[in-house]
């Protein structure tokens, strides 16, 4: 029998906290078992229960992409013990879950009670934080360069206020206002590129954003490999005209953007810049990004499409 521990972020379900939590909690009560919970108190606690959490076979995070991700880094700190992960979501993006088709609290309970498991790669993400090298992973996307002023520009009100779309949209125009694009160096298996470079974003999905914008067109969570958007310099009032295109995936097209898959990629820049990782403004370049492989089995609804779809629009 499963033995499964809920890693619960009291500030999911619109930031209620606990009592949230525990008015969900009782709906499904009786629905897993045997479990345990635990809630966290601080950023950072969410990895640290998960990368100790020994004699579970799943550990379920419950709460937005941010709980998942630290979820993700303290089971991957576990080495080759790697309980199976399983996601209540409960942010406002929900990214990861939509991407393996879990839309709502009731999947996740349905993904747990089926036991049907799926394979997520991940990328591994090395990088600098306070002049430290650092190693961290993401679930769907990480890039470098103006992605991570617009984490900053978004503002919790914009999304409760606005809807997702709308907000990162919003935060995406001040944020291309504001940066001012860096000379970069970008390596991989097919060559080299420099210039002055907006944005380099590994995709792991097709869509990201809170299921708003097709960053990643074709992209698969269980394909091996990654695909790269990088999008040269261009005149601020041409990038902000053509911005629309990101929620179709036809920005892809345009002249300033290259677009190819990789299994690992190097990105550097003078100066460095910030980084984001599955909507998380962390670290700076340089910064290598890798894909693994295959590194989690993740329990889906019996339901949910083929995780190589590249995950799901919201609806």
């Amino acid at each position: 029998m499963s033995r499964i521990l809920f890693i619960v972020n009291p500030a999911a379900f619109g930031g209620l906290g606990s009592a949230s939590w525990e008015r969900f909690a009782a709906e499904w009560q009786d629905a897993v078992a045997p479990k345990d919970v635990v809630v966290t108190n601080a950023p950072g606690h969410a990895t640290e229960v998960a990368a100790s959490a020994d004699g579970y076979t799943v550990v379920a995070a419950v709460g937005g992409d941010g709980t998942v991700r630290e979820v993700v880094g303290g089971i991957m700190a576990r080495g080759g013990d790697r309980p199976e992960l399983a996601i209540l979501p409960g942010g406002t993006g929900n990214d990861v879950a939509r991407s393996l088709g879990i839309l709502t609290i009731a999947d996740g309970i349905a993904a747990l009670q089926a036991g049907r498991t799926a394979a997520l790669d991940l990328i591994r993400i090395d990088c600098h934080n306070d002049g430290s090298p650092v190693q961290r992973y993401a679930c769907l996307t990480a890039s470098a360069g103006v992605s991570a002023v617009v984490i900053h520009c978004l503002k919790p009100w914009m999304k409760r206020v606005l809807g997702a779309e709308r907000a990162y949209m919003l935060a995406t125009v001040l944020a291309v206002l504001r940066y001012r694009p860096t000379h970069m160096t970008v390596r991989c298996s097919e060559g080299e590129q420099r210039g002055p470079i907006l944005m380099v974003n590994v995709g792991n999905a097709e869509w990201e954003s809170g299921g708003s914008m097709r960053m990643s067109p074709g992209a698969q969570v269980d394909d091996g490999r990654l695909n790269v958007c990088l999008i040269a310099a261009a005149p601020k009032l041409r990038l902000l005209r053509k911005l629309p295109l990101i929620l179709t995936g036809d920005h892809i097209y345009e002249p300033e953007v290259s677009y190819f898959p990789v299994t690992g990629i190097e990105v550097d820049s003078d100066p460095p810049v910030g980084l984001q990782m599955d909507g998380d403004a962390f670290g700076l370049t340089p910064a290598t990004f890798t894909v693994c492989p295959g590194a989690l089995r993740v329990l889906v609804p019996p339901a949910a499409p083929d995780t190589r779809a590249g995950g799901a629009r919201r609806p």
